[in-house]
């Protein structure tokens, strides 16, 4: 639509026409900032678009309808204040000048507004535009993607993707794949008639998928259904979960896909532990990880349409255009005012969804470069370097799985023994043993087996012997400070020695963290355990021994069982005589 910059709509007054609006918010302009050389009291704004404006005015352009005006009185405090604490005077709202500068904050289209050299609302508004609308042109911020099957979302999804692997040094792609395949694959060509493939361990280019079982999975792969499957798996076999990443994984344009519960032998015992040792490389090597995060269930799939959050406000845009100074195009922008609502479209919490409290999907994510995400709200990409919304809403990533460190991702690298980061490694391993144990198991034998891969990665680094979740170098005492936040009593099957996190489990673990230079009380002795299968050494443990050398102090607990912290007396020779 052409129009002249006269031709308002006619919910916008025609002083904000003509003023904020011309100059487009003051959001194309330098962003409004506080002058760093002055204090907080005093400070000066800088940036945006500045104009001046009655009270009186200000209500009363409000009262005839102007969006702009009313969106002011009704949503800045600041203002409010000063007409309630002046309003006595009755010439006050005549003589009275607001001074309003209004624009976007440094590296973000969040909607600022300054009234008297304060800011209004410090968290800001979302400003966003549709793909489909003019003002996209200069609004680079949408709202989030809810139709997340459509042709559009792969689309976008699959630019992001070949971008970081383009661009991201830390996620760069090679030209063709270096590492072995996983064993099998699916063969996604035909997606009505998937296969499963025998790779010889020939590199391919292939997705895997990370997802919740809930439950008996009929469609796994066994012994007996093997050579058909080789054939063709029929569709009507597969709950809608896999079916989605099997339609995700061809429109990507990636013609191969790993889905545990299809590509290793589910009733083969050596075939589960040989592909389950292989978990880092499976994920590592994956050219991208799909998380069904939105599906409580293999069977509830991740593709359907999200639901639509509406803007709290649609404001007019005058977009520039090149070469006319009379004719103009006018778009639309959208805001998000609502704190709640804007949590909802620029943040997320991987640990809020159907794959955050899973303890297998914990090493799917860290362990894969890059992560396409269907959240119960939108579609992301998580890589080693970012997290964004694919779309182009914004994502802060405050809650997200902290990553690994970048090095970590090179086969047999090695960190100098004892440095600051190997120390760094060491206590990441803490907190990946912290996250993971918050998580949920179907059957607590895997407690050692679903963070296998992630345990195999550190070894790498540290260069030491990994120990049923304990490290056995110089630091393994460390490592035995841990404890249940929440204590339970032992399970009845074995899971690990009682020295291990790993012996107890539906129980979250807490370290206590010491200075690396703290004094050591003990000695390590000998710690060694026995893996329960051969070939899957990072596995579940058959047995274990630890062995201390340390003074024994007398001492006293005072408290009951059901004391979190019971205070422990240590009891000196004087004491006793008393």
């Amino acid at each position: 639509m052409v129009l002249s910059p006269s031709s308002r709509p006619s919910s916008i007054c025609p002083s904000c026409w003509k003023g904020p609006f011309s100059a487009q918010l003051g959001l194309l302009g330098q962003p409004v900032e506080q002058d760093d050389d002055t204090d907080e009291l005093t400070s000066l704004w800088a940036g945006g678009h500045t104009y001046t404006i009655s009270p009186a005015a200000l209500l009363f352009r409000a009262a005839f309808g102007c969006k702009w005006c009313m969106f002011l009185v009704k949503r800045f405090r600041h203002v409010n204040e000063v007409l309630e604490e002046e309003s006595k005077d009755p010439w006050w709202p005549i003589r009275r000048t607001l001074r309003i500068r209004v624009g976007r904050m440094r590296e973000q289209w969040i909607l600022r507004v300054v009234v008297d050299d304060v800011d209004t609302f410090p968290e800001g508004y979302m400003v966003c535009a549709t793909l489909d609308d003019s003002a996209a042109d200069f609004i680079p911020r949408r709202p989030r993607l809810t139709n997340v099957a459509s042709r559009c979302t792969v689309d976008l999804a699959r630019a992001c993707i070949e971008q970081c692997a383009r661009e991201h040094e830390r996620c760069k792609t090679p030209d063709k794949p270096v590492y072995p395949a996983p064993t099998r694959l699916i063969d996604c060509r035909s997606p009505d008639r998937p296969v499963i493939i025998l790779t010889n361990r020939i590199p391919h280019t292939y997705v895997a998928l990370s997802y919740v079982w809930g439950g008996n999975q009929p469609h796994r792969t066994t012994m007996k259904n093997l050579s058909s499957y080789m054939d063709c798996i029929s569709l009507a076999l597969l709950p809608q979960t896999i079916r989605d990443a099997i339609r995700v994984t061809h429109e990507l344009g990636i013609d191969y896909l790993w889905i545990d519960s299809l590509c290793i032998i589910q009733d083969s015992p050596e075939d589960k532990h040989r592909e389950l040792a292989s978990m880092r490389d499976v994920y590592r090597c994956a050219y991208l990880t799909i998380d069904a995060a939105s599906a409580e269930t293999a069977s509830d799939g991740f593709l359907e349409d999200r639901p639509p959050l509406k803007p709290d406000l649609v404001l007019p845009f005058i977009c520039p255009m090149d070469g006319s100074a009379q004719l103009t195009e006018r778009g639309s922008l959208l805001l998000y005012l609502d704190d709640r609502n804007m949590k909802d479209v620029v943040t997320y919490s991987l640990s809020n969804v159907c794959t955050g409290d899973r303890a297998w999907c914990l090493q799917e994510t860290m362990l894969s470069t890059r992560t396409l995400v269907f959240t119960p709200e939108t579609v992301q990409l998580r890589c080693q370097t970012t997290t964004q919304n694919i779309g182009g809403a914004v994502h802060y990533g405050a809650h997200d799985i902290p990553r690994l460190p970048h090095n970590i991702f090179h086969s047999d690298w090695q960190v100098e023994r004892y440095s600051d980061e190997w120390v760094d490694i060491r206590h990441r391993w803490h907190r990946v043993v912290e996250d993971y144990s918050r998580r949920k198991l179907s059957y607590p034998s895997d407690r050692l087996v679903a963070c296998a891969g992630l345990a195999e990665m550190f070894a790498f680094a540290l260069g030491s012997e990994y120990v049923a979740g304990l490290w056995n170098d110089d630091f393994l005492l460390f490592d035995l400070l841990w404890s249940a936040i929440s204590p339970r009593p032992r399970p009845t099957v074995y899971l690990g020695p009682s020295w291990s996190w790993a012996s107890i489990d539906h129980s979250e673990i807490e370290y206590l963290h010491l200075s690396p230079e703290s004094r050591l009380v003990a000695a390590v002795v000998s710690c060694k355990a026995t893996p329960q299968y051969p070939m899957f050494p990072l596995g579940p443990v058959a047995s274990g021994e630890l062995v201390l050398q340390a003074h024994l102090l007398r001492c006293e607990v005072k408290g009951n069982k059901e004391d979190r912290d019971p205070e422990v007396i240590l009891v000196t020779e004087s004491a006793r005589g008393m």
